[in-house]
């Protein structure tokens, strides 16, 4: 990628993440997240699109600005909406920490190449695995399996197939995943390099900057 990695201690320089620029940013990513997924659950489409803020704060504002935003989130909605969402704030949390290491390694800044577009990809199928990875027990003890959403159709179909729940709600949220994490950290970079870098808080002014 461009430019070199930048220095950074993800334990040490946690309160240097916390400017004013960033508290100010956190509303505005719980916004697009829960935008996001509103727009995705009212239409059903079989997507998420509920990490966009928490993806566009880890690059911008840092890993645990952007934890705060994400797992604020997921909160607020279990409060609002449904008691079970609240659970899933693990995921945004292993979604903020993983962008912003992959920040922190100069994944996102001075794209200008095949190779470095190449990374954006790559980049949407680790988060889809972590988001996998997080989101499938939860679902499995919290939820039986079924969320009660449109990819429910898929687990039942690959559970009849003679699947296990864990393989099949796998199965299911990966698939989904990869079309979401690819589509919301596309949408998340490409938001983040339209922010004037006058506007950026210092972790975004190096991390996106050669």
């Amino acid at each position: 990628m461009g430019g070199s990695e930048y220095s950074y201690s993800f334990w040490k320089d946690i309160g240097v993440e916390f400017t004013t620029r960033a508290f100010v940013l956190i509303p505005v990513a719980i916004g697009l997240n829960v935008i996001g997924g509103t727009f995705t659950r009212v239409l059903r489409i079989p997507l998420f699109l509920d990490v966009i803020g928490t993806m566009l704060l880890a690059i911008i504002a840092g890993p645990w600005v952007a934890l705060v935003a994400g797992v604020s989130t997921n909160i607020i909605l279990g409060v609002t909406t449904s008691p079970s969402t609240a659970f899933f704030a693990v995921v945004q949390a292993g979604i903020a920490l993983v962008t912003g290491w992959m920040a922190v390694r100069g994944w996102f800044r001075g794209l200008d190449s095949v190779r470095d577009y190449a990374m954006i990809l790559v980049a949407g199928v680790i988060l889809a695995l972590v988001s996998t990875f997080t989101a499938t027990p939860i679902q499995v003890i919290v939820l039986g399996g079924f969320s009660g959403a449109g990819q429910d159709a898929a687990v039942g179909a690959l559970l009849a197939t003679g699947s296990s729940i864990i393989e099949a709600v796998f199965a299911t949220q990966f698939v989904i995943d990869i079309t979401d994490k690819l589509l919301s950290i596309v949408i998340a970079y490409f938001v983040a390099i339209q922010i004037p870098e006058r506007y950026l808080p210092p972790f975004g002014q190096h991390t996106l900057n050669e």
